[in-house]
């Protein structure tokens, strides 16, 4: 996003914007699903204990979600029960929709499933973890390679510049080493309506393709980071998770 000013604009005496003068916005964060401010699962209902006034859906009849202490707080998934997860966040499906979403997750052994998904059959959008693979950003194709899971705390940020002509989709993914450039970056384009965590949108309340996994974070801006801003959320977060 940015604010033109077309030429001959004056902002004060003697200054002028010049001809289209484009000042970039940073992007803002409007969503921060940490599990280091909670001390148990969300209530179902609640309001995100963190940055975003999104109500949080947690769903967990078969007792598949808990909360634990470990690294600060994480939320874990230890049975694939696809009645068991948490939907939050905002509509970012239109194609114009600009994001950088981050996460902190580790899989564990025998997690066969999606982690982070739209909270809606249409558009197909994921992070993280697919099938027996990590690093991993799907918006209507994959944006570059999947490698396989290794069970140990992973960073990903997806983004989206939503331009229409030139729609570009990145990635960045890091573990013990701050990112220096993109994983990988496509031509695809679109976001998601709301997201859900542990397991693919099947219905309001049940998931398929539901994987074991633990997570330390949800973080959405408004649009894209910069390497720079994306390796200082790694420089903030690394040591909580073991780096």
């Amino acid at each position: 996003m940015a604010i033109t000013f077309g030429g001959g604009i004056e902002l004060g005496g003697g200054i002028s914007g010049g001809p289209d003068v484009r000042i970039p916005i940073p992007p803002v964060l409007v969503l921060n699903l940490d599990a280091a401010n909670y001390s148990a699962m969300p209530v179902d209902g609640s309001i995100i204990a963190g940055t975003g006034a999104y109500t949080i859906t947690t769903l967990n009849p078969g007792g598949s979600m808990s909360w634990s202490a470990t690294n600060s707080g994480i939320f874990r998934k230890t049975v694939a029960t696809d009645t068991d997860f948490l939907t939050f966040g905002p509509n970012y499906s239109a194609t114009s929709d600009p994001y950088t979403v981050m996460m902190v997750y580790r899989s564990q052994p025998s997690s066969d499933g999606r982690l982070l998904n739209a909270n809606s059959s249409s558009p197909d959008w994921l992070e993280g973890l697919y099938s027996q693979y990590q690093n991993v950003f799907f918006n209507g194709s994959f944006v570059g390679s999947n490698t396989p899971q290794d069970n140990t705390w992973q960073f990903i940020w997806a983004t989206y510049n939503g331009e229409a002509g030139s729609p570009t989709s990145q990635s960045y993914v890091a573990n013990s080493t701050v990112p220096t450039t993109t994983y990988a970056t496509s031509s695809t384009n679109g976001g998601f309506d709301g997201l859900r965590l542990f397991g693919r949108y099947l219905n309001s309340t049940t998931s398929s393709e539901v994987p074991i996994a633990d997570v330390g974070l949800v973080k959405v801006w408004d649009g894209v980071l910069t390497l720079a801003q994306i390796q200082a959320q790694y420089t903030a977060y690394k040591t909580r998770f073991g780096y």
